[in-house]
């Protein structure tokens, strides 16, 4: 719940970027109050949001679970703070999450500024400084975009934490020698409901959480995140970085104990980064003792988030 007190210094709107088969695709969008008053006439950066979840559940943003230092960052900037919903799996595939993805960059640049300001008329988006943040999934989804979309996003810096859901990093979500067959049984039977002969597909944008916890969980139990995500090349990392450019600084954090994304998988990561793109700068924060999710109520004044901010706002702010 670490998050929730600071949303009062935020005025909030929802806009939508895309509508498909009549479900709307929202965005999220909270302005710091202190830059609402007509004097503070200017343009102001875009930190955009992508929310974890194991791209299986959560929404834009799951308040609870955001963690504190991400409000505090745009708060304190002051920057537009921009969380978009996009396809959840097992519904959709990854490759249709990375679609989404893609399209929101498209609205940002092409739609977002003047959505706003049809609401604040005083406010601007600066779309030459955007960041973009997220934890778990949604840090996977921050690196893809920058590596995949950039052309189109124009990302300054990333922000991703405990990230690395590769298909192609071998320690993450391993199917193990013995499978829990009740657990098997639950994914097997998600799959079957939402996948199966016959079934009509829907679009799933939001399951806030506890919702498909224990898809979650038996995911997690029997390694088939690889197959709940299905086969698009594009969501594996090798891909990713053959296809990209110039890639932005990027700020990665890790807690040393976390028994959803391994350490030793975000280790791969950014050994694989730093061989692929050794012009980018990257600062790597492993937090000993931290599992998934530890930053929830750490804040600007922790000493490790002080130097990795520092770190993002030389290029970003």
């Amino acid at each position: 719940m670490a998050a929730l007190p600071l949303v009062p210094e935020f005025e909030r709107i929802d806009l939508v970027y895309k509508t498909l088969d009549k479900t709307p695709f929202g965005v999220a969008v909270f302005v710091p109050k202190s830059i609402l008053k007509p004097d503070h006439e200017k343009s102001y950066p875009v930190l955009v949001h992508f929310h974890g979840g194991a791209l299986v559940m959560g929404t834009n943003p799951e308040l609870p679970w955001l963690s504190k230092w991400i409000f505090q960052l745009a708060l304190t900037t002051p920057a537009i703070f921009v969380s978009p919903a996009y396809r959840l799996v097992p519904d959709a595939t990854g490759g249709q999450t990375l679609d989404d993805v893609q399209d929101f960059w498209g609205w940002l640049h092409a739609s977002f500024p003047k959505e706003l300001q049809a609401k604040f008329p005083h406010l601007a988006p600066d779309l030459t400084r955007i960041a973009a943040v997220g934890e778990s999934a949604g840090g996977f989804l921050s690196i893809q975009s920058a590596l995949l979309f950039n052309e189109d996003a124009q990302i300054k810096a990333i922000l991703a934490a405990y990230p690395a859901m590769y298909p192609d990093i071998a320690s993450y979500n391993q199917r193990p020698a013995e499978v829990d067959p009740g657990a098997d049984a639950v994914v097997s039977e998600y799959l079957a409901k939402v996948r199966g002969d016959g079934v009509k597909p829907t679009v799933r944008v939001s399951s806030p959480w506890p919702e498909l916890q224990d898809v979650l969980e038996a995911m997690g139990k029997t390694g088939r995140h690889r197959e709940l995500l299905g086969d698009d090349e594009r969501l594996t990392l090798g891909y990713a970085l053959r296809k990209a450019g110039k890639m932005p600084p990027i700020w990665v954090i890790q807690g040393s104990e976390d028994f959803l994304v391994p350490k030793v998988s975000t280790d791969e990561m950014v050994a694989r980064i730093k061989e692929t793109h050794p012009e980018t700068p990257v600062h790597y924060t492993v937090v000993p003792g931290g599992d998934h999710g530890f930053d929830n109520a750490n804040g600007l004044d922790d000493e490790w988030v002080k130097k990795g901010v520092e770190f993002v706002r030389q290029y970003w702010s």
